[in-house]
């Protein structure tokens, strides 16, 4: 198995090699504006909740400590969810070998 240029160091501790960190989701800023609007539009409309429901949110970003590659982004939801995926993926990046970490976290994209 190969991703990314990454066979030759398969067997290596997945956290001497990989990092994880989250970063606003990406999109288009008139996306962002009109989801932006959206959500203040709901809290409005129904007193002041709702309306984080609709923005953007969070992106799961693993790359490459050596050249900085990306080898994987996934949605992960608001705040909240997006700090419990980040401890999850960091304490995986400790724990397994690189082969074990991209065969378990590739299955999310």
């Amino acid at each position: 198995m190969t991703i990314d240029g990454m066979s030759e160091v398969f067997g290596t501790r997945a956290g001497a090699v990989l990092e994880a960190r989250i970063e606003r989701a990406r999109m288009h800023p008139a996306k962002r504006v009109g989801l932006g609007i959206a959500a203040l539009a709901i809290s409005v409309a129904t007193g002041g909740g709702g309306g984080d429901d609709v923005l953007p949110g969070f992106d799961l970003v693993v790359t490459r400590r050596d050249t900085g590659t990306e080898v994987l982004r996934a949605r992960v939801g608001h705040l909240e969810e997006a700090d419990r995926v980040l401890t999850q993926t960091r304490r995986d990046l400790d724990m397994m070998t690189v082969e074990q970490f991209v065969r378990e976290w590739r299955a999310i994209d």
